[in-house]
């Protein structure tokens, strides 16, 4: 009985002891940290000697090329996370990936707009000149304690010093005056004698000190003269110090700003370009295939590649427990999705008991006739949408051509669009686009092409019936051009942009529309308003809006008229005539805009535009080649006339679009 406890200890304590060594949780650490060192160490014996070295050589590189990628995986990040990273990271809009301080531009003396140092230096120097030779001394106030400072003092002639007056004032004496000595012992034979000397020592000493005096006033109206100038030169030197400064600060302010609007703008390319070759290696890095087996409970695994620039369909069979099949088909969708269907083939079938009834059916006898049923819905197309478009192309060529003349070649685009509601002649709802755009090329120079038109207008027109045919209307007309425009043959400074500048009418009045050919819009509360988007780049005095503003708005009187006649079938003549009216200058400030088009069908895809196009815009002035009195070119409206003739592709829309409505 001892025997069998003391075998039954043993065991229990050789169990215990086998627990404590077999501790899952010991042993999983374990685990962990021998698979870490051992990749650890896989890693570094792999970089000692397959990256290139001069000891270890392969004849075989493509391999080593692949055992150095699974270097990298194993180093680095995984795929999967870098690109759901890379994702989150680009759903910022503001993103970039890298940055530069605008003090670590290297060609900033290249950037448009940047003043060098000695150009600073040279405009200070200009405003000093300016200051100093446009400056009237004789302006500048005198301070009431203005004296003269000890060192810039001349010193004055004491009284009595004969010898200073005579050398000092350079006075001249008679003859009679010079060496006077009155001895009263030496004369005391001659007394009318020492008298004389007398008198004649005094007339010597007046004499002197009247032209010390006179010296000394001399003197001093020189050293408070001397003071004046002294102080207003010191005015002026601290006044011009003061605006070169506030020119030093305020340019250098400047080329901070330039150099910063220039420094983003490289870093949004840079950064644009990362972007580009970042999404280039996410796409490369997304065709990677992932192998994937899928097994039934029964039967051999299937595999199936993930990708997603590939899609492939593999077929399997899988089994219940009846050990019935049914096919099914895998596809791979992109590389985390998978798509399976069942085979087309394959039915379901249920019996289950079905429950019936006798149902005696009533024949139905119609009360009315079928000519006495009325209609229930109207059907109606209030909206109407459609438009056309045209591309036009010129083209000449010139070689050995006696005559002269140069080759060129040119194209006109113009695109035309509309969606007009109209609901029982009650509400009207007019809405267009017009898109134009033309260029021309003259030589074989690309350089030479040039912009002959440019049109962007948005109008759209709400009108509710008055009376008959006239309509209580409202209008919004914007209006404005995509590309640069230039006076050629000058392309370096553009006179005109997108939105600079961009004019918008907003208009309320009246419509007179008897039908789809006439319009007549008499909008006496019209507002007109000119915008320019860039003022740093275009000059929008031009426009009539002042130097120190973006845009103006001005009250007026409008008139639209629109008529469209078909000459024959396939010609057609339209015109627009626009005039606006300032109420703050009547019959002075006058805008009107005079459009004329002809379009003759040749073929169903080919058609011939002729289209001149006159306008008047008070507040647009062009140089006269007079000048004011002070130097300045005097400027003025004038009329502005565009004709264009091509012959060119063209294409029509015209759509109802349907409802029902009830009765």
């Amino acid at each position: 009985m001892q025997l069998k406890k003391l075998c039954a200890g043993f065991i229990v304590l050789i169990s215990v002891s086998l627990f404590a060594e077999t501790n899952p949780v010991d042993k999983k650490k374990e685990v962990i940290l021998s698979n870490a060192d051992s990749i650890k160490l896989g890693i570094d014996f792999l970089k000692k000697h397959i990256q290139p070295n001069t000891v270890w050589q392969s004849e075989n590189p493509e391999i080593l090329g692949t055992v150095n990628g699974l270097i990298h995986f194993a180093e680095d990040e995984r795929i999967d996370t870098i690109l759901i990273k890379l994702q989150k990271f680009q759903t910022n809009k503001d993103l970039r990936y890298i940055n530069r301080s605008p003090e670590n531009v290297s060609d900033s003396l290249q950037v448009k707009g940047y003043l060098g140092y000695r150009t600073i230096l040279e405009k200070m120097k200009q405003l000093d000149r300016a200051i100093w030779n446009g400056v009237d001394m004789k302006t500048i106030p005198l301070p009431e304690n203005l004296t003269v400072s000890p060192d810039k003092k001349s010193q004055l002639i004491a009284k009595g010093d004969e010898e200073a007056i005579i050398r000092r004032t350079k006075i001249v004496l008679p003859d009679s005056l010079l060496n006077i000595f009155a001895i009263q012992d030496s004369l005391g034979k001659a007394p009318n004698n020492f008298e004389k000397i007398k008198n004649r020592q005094n007339a010597r000493s007046s004499i002197l000190e009247a032209a010390r005096q006179r010296f000394n006033s001399r003197l001093e109206k020189m050293n408070l003269d001397s003071a004046i100038t002294a102080y207003r030169k010191y005015a002026v030197r601290v006044f011009s110090d003061s605006l070169q400064n506030q020119l030093s600060d305020s340019l250098k302010l400047r080329n901070q700003q330039i150099l910063a609007t220039y420094n983003d703008s490289i870093v949004r390319a840079v950064n644009d370009s990362i972007c580009l070759y970042v999404q280039t290696l996410q796409r490369y890095a997304l065709n990677d295939s992932v192998s994937l087996n899928v097994q039934s409970l029964t039967g051999r695994p299937t595999q199936l590649w993930l990708r997603n620039n590939q899609r492939s369909i593999s077929r399997m069979y899988i089994k219940n427990i009846q050990n019935d099949s049914i096919g099914i088909q895998l596809m791979n969708l992109d590389k985390q999705t998978i798509g399976i269907a069942i085979e087309d083939n394959i039915t379901f079938n249920r019996i289950e008991h079905k429950q019936h009834r006798d149902y005696v059916f009533q024949k139905y006898t119609p009360d009315q006739k079928l000519t006495k049923i009325q209609k229930k819905y109207n059907v109606v197309a209030p909206w109407d949408l459609g438009g056309n478009g045209n591309l036009g192309f010129t083209q000449l060529y010139l070689s050995n051509w006696k005559a002269g003349g140069r080759s060129s070649f040119s194209f006109l685009t113009v695109l035309k669009g509309y969606a007009n509601y109209s609901n029982d002649s009650k509400l009207k709802w007019e809405n267009s686009v017009e898109f134009r755009n033309g260029w021309i090329r003259q030589g074989g120079d690309i350089n030479q092409t040039q912009k002959n038109d440019d049109k962007l207008e948005l109008i759209s027109r709400l009108g509710v019936n008055a009376f008959k045919d006239w309509y209580y209307s409202t209008e919004i007309d914007y209006k404005t051009q995509f590309f640069k425009g230039y006076n050629y043959p000058n392309d370096s400074v553009p006179i005109s942009t997108f939105m600079s500048p961009a004019t918008t009418f907003i208009k309320l009045g009246f419509d007179y529309k008897p039908n789809k050919n006439f319009s007549l819009f008499l909008s006496p509360i019209t507002a007109k308003n000119v915008f320019v988007r860039d003022t740093a780049l275009i000059d929008q005095t031009k426009f009539g809006v002042s130097a120190h503003s973006r845009s103006f708005w001005e009250p007026g009187l409008n008139i639209d008229l629109r008529y469209k006649i078909d000459i024959t079938p396939r010609i057609s003549y339209e015109t627009k005539y626009k005039m606006f009216l300032n109420y703050q200058r009547p019959f002075k400030k006058i805008d009107v805009n005079w459009e004329n088009t002809i379009v003759a069908q040749l073929t169903n895809r080919i058609s011939m535009t002729f289209m001149l196009y006159m306008l008047y815009d008070s507040n647009v002035t062009f140089p006269t080649g007079r000048f004011e009195a002070n130097g300045t070119e005097i400027f003025k409206p004038k009329w502005q006339t565009k004709e264009l003739s091509t012959i060119g592709f063209s294409y029509k829309i015209n759509k109802h679009v349907y409802q029902r409505r009830k009765i």
